[in-house]
């Protein structure tokens, strides 16, 4: 199959579809790979080095879409670039059909298309394997984010993670349970912050207890519970994941106006439309904003700041997914596996995704109708 990667730098990405290390393995594997020139550089990867390991390098994106029977893709693509799409394509990347303009949704379906989302491949065992890799990553740099944003200099409480002899830590607070929680919950204890995490499920607060030794704080994500916590936190994490769907809102405006005054608030659900009130899309080059008198970060892409670590976990985990595709086709991958199945938004120009045709108002159909 011929595979293509678009450069995707005029989206404010710095990542990309494919590693040098997974065109050498595609191409052994009898595929074409197209790259568009400059693809990688901001993942560290020159046009060299693709080409040395059998890639192509074409010079616009119209080429990419022209000469690919799949497309990778990372940041969602635009309307511009769905009118490059061409029938009967594959687009394998970040999708998040949820929260696109029902225009884009209308013009993928016009354009006859299979459209596999990397948010919602999801295998037997529940785990999300894209969206695992990415909130190890995005949990880590919560971190980092905090340390940064809490500093007076950048209107923050001027307060240091861990605290010192005398003087309490920060207090973090985590809404949600799930993989990306349990990464930020890792990184943050593990630098001494008061950490206190909200989910619904009395099983996940559990595993997060016994992970972390009890040292965690667990509590039921009920409205009286999250306007409590976050009146307390230096730092709120919003950490709420709904495979394909929009992320439901769990902190309202008037709990972010209790909150104290330049402590800050990281919504790691802004790809799927946030779970707080106050969140707006911000960039890695305008990163933050002040509402109600607390920093806000919203910025969707977040791995992209460490582009080449994201990019190499991306393409790892795409790589035999697109491997399995050439050697039986796409009907037959999807039929044999499930978790490639699920991932599925589109297929032959039409929604297979129940929630997403349900709120655009688009007619729906099974994958494979009996």
């Amino acid at each position: 199959m011929n595979i293509g990667v678009i450069n995707e730098s005029g989206k404010i990405e710095n990542r990309t579809g494919l590693t040098p290390s997974s065109v050498s393995l595609l191409v052994e594997n009898g595929h074409t790979i197209y790259v568009q020139a400059g693809a990688g550089l901001k993942a560290g990867y020159t046009n060299e080095e693709y080409t040395s390991q059998g890639a192509n390098i074409v010079f616009t994106k119209d080429e990419v879409f022209g000469r690919s029977d799949i497309v990778l893709n990372i940041s969602p693509l635009n309307e511009e670039e769905c009118k490059l799409v061409k029938k009967n394509q594959i687009l394998f990347g970040f999708h998040h059909l949820a929260v696109a303009p029902k225009s884009l949704v209308a013009c993928l379906l016009k354009k006859g298309v299979n459209v596999i989302g990397y948010e919602i491949i999801q295998q037997d065992n529940n785990v999300l394997p894209f969206i695992e890799s990415l909130s190890e990553i995005a949990g880590q740099m919560c971190l980092a984010i905090s340390g940064q944003y809490l500093q007076t200099s950048q209107g923050g409480r001027g307060v240091i993670m861990g605290g010192v002899a005398s003087v309490p830590p920060a207090t973090a607070v985590i809404i949600g349970s799930g993989v990306l929680a349990r990464s930020a919950i890792k990184a943050l204890l593990g630098a001494g912050a008061h950490t206190i995490a909200l989910g619904r499920y009395m099983d996940r607060l559990r595993e997060l207890e016994e992970m972390t030794s009890g040292r965690l704080i667990t509590l039921i994500a009920s409205k009286y519970n999250l306007a409590r916590m976050t009146k307390v936190a230096d730092i709120l994490i919003g950490a709420v994941l709904l495979p394909g769907e929009r992320a439901p809102v769990m902190i309202t405006k008037d709990m972010v106006k209790s909150m104290k005054k330049g402590s800050l608030i990281i919504d790691l659900a802004i790809d799927q439309g946030g779970c707080i009130e106050t969140s707006r899309l911000t960039t890695l080059e305008q990163p933050t904003y002040v509402e109600e008198g607390v920093i806000h970060y919203c910025v969707p892409n977040i791995t992209s700041s460490v582009s080449r670590t994201s990019t190499k976990v991306l393409s790892n985990s795409v790589t035999p997914y697109l491997i399995s595709i050439g050697e039986a086709g796409i009907e037959e991958a999807l039929k044999q596996d499930d978790s490639l199945a699920r991932g599925v938004y589109v297929y032959n120009g039409n929604i297979v995704k129940k929630t997403i045709a349900e709120r655009f108002d688009f007619p729906y159909k099974e994958l494979f109708s009996s």
